[in-house]
C-alpha cells in the first residue's frame, strides 16, 4: 500500500529541520517520510503545527459585524525534525537539505520500527506500551536499565505510579530481583488482578496478580498488616552506625562517648538492649554532668520509640530473594525514620553487591526528592549519590521516581540514562527535564506540558531519538488512585 501524500516542503530548509505545507491533517508528533537526493527514505517527525488564514480576509472582518457566517480560508503548516534513515545497521542523517517542493508522505510502521529500533525482545524487553498512534510495541531493555539507571518523572496525578506499576510487572515477569522503597504503601496492590482493565485487547494484556512474586516488609506492621517486621540488629551496629540511626551529624563529638556506653553494656550483658544503653547514658550524665551523655540518652530514647532496632534484625537474605520483588512499605513512618531506613538498607545493599553476597538487583525509589533533595541534605543523600554514580559497576540498578524533578539532586538525576516523562507543567520541572535529556526538541518540550494521562515520553533506552508511548494497561490492580471526598 503506497504511503499517503500529506504535503510539500517549502521555504528555507535546514539540514536538521524544515517547514512543510500540509494538504492533509497530520497530528503533532506524528512521523512523516521524505526522499532525499540519494533516494534514501528519511524518517522525520512533526514538532510544531499552526493554521494560517489569509491576512487580507482578517483585515476585512474587522469592518464586518460578527455572526454573518463569514468563512476564512486557512492552511495547515508545520515544522519537522529529521530523525534519519538506517543504513548498515546505523542511523544516519542526510548531509544536504531537502529541496523545497519535495513531497512529504505519512510514514508506514515498518519504516518507523526500523529507524527507531522498535523490536520485540521477549527475553530482556520490558513491554511498557505502544508507540503513540500506532500498534508498535515499545520495549525497554531491562539489562540496559540496570546498567544505566532510569528516572520516571511526572506532575502529581500524571500517571507516575501507574507507569511504575507497569515496569514492576515487567520486572516480575522476567524474574528481576527488585526492591522498591514505597513511602505511601501503593504497590502492595500488585498482588491482585486488575478489576479495571482499559483497552486490554489493544495492548494484548490479561489480568494477573503477582502474589507469588512479592515480599513486603515495614517498620510499622500495625498499620501495614500485610508486611513482615523490618528491624535492624542492635548488636551488629558499632557506635558510628548507631549514630546514623539516631540521625546525628556530630559524629566526632558523640562517637567516643557512645562507644564507651556500648562497651559497658556489653560487659554487663552480651544480650544488651537499647534500654540498657539509655540507662547507662543517664547514669554517666548524672555522674560527671557532661551534657553529651544526656543528649545521647535522649537520642537513644527516640530511637527506641521507632522500634527499628531489635535483638535479632531482619536478615539480608530475607529482604533480597533472587527473582522476587521486595516492597519496603514506609506508610505511616515519620520522614526522618524513613531516611534512616533508606540509608541503612541502601548502604547494606551496596556493600553486599560489591562483595557479590546478594544477586544483581534493581532499586526503585519513590518520592526520590525526599531522599536525595537538590536543596538541603537528607541523611540518605550520600548513599543515593554513591549508588547513582557507582552502582552500575556492581549490578545495582536505580530507578528514581518523582513528581518534582527540579527538587531531585542533579548529580543523581543526571546519572539516569533512560527517562520516562509523563505530563509535567511546572516551569522549573520542565526546565530541569529539558536540561537532562539529549535530543529533546522545543516541540517535544511543549508536548510534555500537554500530554494526556497515560502517555509518556521515552528518552534513552537505546532509542535513536525520544519517542511518545501510550502506556499499556496494568495487569494488576492499581494502588495509587486518588481518594474522592464525595463518594461517586
Amino acid at each position: 500500500m503506497p504511503e499517503e501524500d500529506v504535503g510539500r516542503i517549502y521555504g528555507d530548509v535546514g539540514v536538521g529541520q524544515f517547514k512543510v505545507a500540509l494538504t492533509t491533517p497530520v497530528e503533532r508528533g506524528e512521523y512523516i517520510v521524505v526522499e532525499d537526493d540519494t533516494h534514501h527514505r528519511v524518517l522525520c517527525q512533526l514538532s510544531q503545527l499552526e493554521r494560517k488564514s489569509d491576512p487580507g480576509a482578517e483585515r476585512t472582518l474587522e469592518h464586518i459585524a460578527p455572526g454573518n457566517g463569514i468563512h476564512l480560508a486557512d492552511a495547515l503548516f508545520g515544522k519537522a525534525n529529521v530523525v534519519g534513515f538506517r543504513e548498515n545497521g546505523i542511523v544516519a542523517v542526510p548531509q544536504l537539505p531537502f529541496k523545497p517542493g519535495t513531497e512529504v508522505h505519512r510514514a508506514d510502521e515498518s519504516l518507523i520500527a526500523d529507524v527507531m529500533g522498535l523490536r520485540e525482545n521477549g527475553k530482556t524487553g520490558a513491554y511498557v506500551g505502544l508507540l503513540r498512534g500506532h500498534s508498535l510495541r515499545v520495549e525497554l531493555d531491562i539489562n540496559q536499565l540496570v546498567q544505566r539507571h532510569l528516572s520516571v518523572l511526572a506532575k502529581t496525578g500524571g500517571g507516575k505510579s501507574y507507569l511504575v506499576g507497569v515496569l514492576l510487572e515487567e520486572f516480575m515477569k522476567h524474574d528481576v530481583t527488585c526492591i522498591i522503597i514505597d513511602p505511601h504503601g501503593e504497590y502492595g496492590s500488585l498482588r491482585f488482578k486488575s478489576d479495571k482493565m482499559r483497552n486490554a485487547e489493544r495492548y494484548g494484556v490479561e489480568a494477573r496478580g503477582f502474589r507469588d512474586k512479592i515480599l513486603e516488609f515495614s517498620p510499622d506492621t500495625t498499620l501495614n498488616r500485610d508486611a513482615k517486621p523490618l528491624t535492624f540488629s542492635l548488636r551488629n551496629l558499632d557506635a558510628r552506625e548507631l549514630l546514623t540511626f539516631m540521625g546525628s551529624t556530630n559524629v566526632r563529638g558523640y562517637v567516643a562517648p557512645l562507644k564507651g556506653i556500648i562497651e559497658a553494656a556489653a560487659q554487663a550483658n552480651a544480650e544488651y538492649t537499647l534500654k540498657d544503653l539509655i540507662r547507662i547514658a543517664h547514669a554517666r550524665a548524672a555522674e560527671d554532668g557532661n551534657p553529651t551523655f544526656e543528649s545521647l540518652a535522649e537520642k537513644l530514647e527516640y530511637l527506641e520509640e521507632t522500634k527499628l532496632l531489635a535483638p535479632v534484625g531482619t536478615s539480608l537474605h530475607e529482604l533480597v530473594v533472587q527473582g522476587k520483588m521486595t516492597i519496603v512499605n514506609l506508610r505511616g513512618v515519620a520522614p526522618d525514620v524513613q531516611e534512616l531506613v533508606v540509608t541503612r538498607i541502601l548502604s547494606t545493599f551496596f556493600e553486599q553487591r560489591k562483595r557479590g553476597k546478594i544477586p544483581p538487583l534493581f532499586l526503585v525509589i519513590e518520592e526520590a526528592h525526599n531522599f536525595c533533595p537538590q536543596q538541603g541534605q537528607a541523611m540518605s543523600s550520600r548513599i543515593l549519590k554513591t549508588v547513582a554514580s557507582e552502582g552500575r559497576k556492581f549490578g545495582l540498578g536505580l530507578c528514581i521516581v518523582s513528581q518534582r524533578p527540579a527538587r531531585v539532586d542533579k548529580n543523581v538525576l543526571s546519572q539516569c540514562a533512560t527517562q520516562l516523562i509523563l505530563q509535567v507543567t511546572n516551569p522549573l520541572d520542565v526546565r530541569a527535564i529539558a536540561q537532562s535529556i539529549e535530543g529533546l526538541t522545543d516541540g517535544m518540550t511543549d508536548m510534555i506540558q500537554g500530554l494526556p494521562v497515560g502517555t509518556c515520553l521515552v528518552s534513552g533506552a537505546g532509542f535513536h531519538t525520544p519517542l511518545f508511548c501510550d502506556v499499556r494497561t496494568r495487569a494488576s490492580r492499581h494502588g495509587g488512585e486518588s481518594v474522592n471526598v464525595i463518594p461517586t
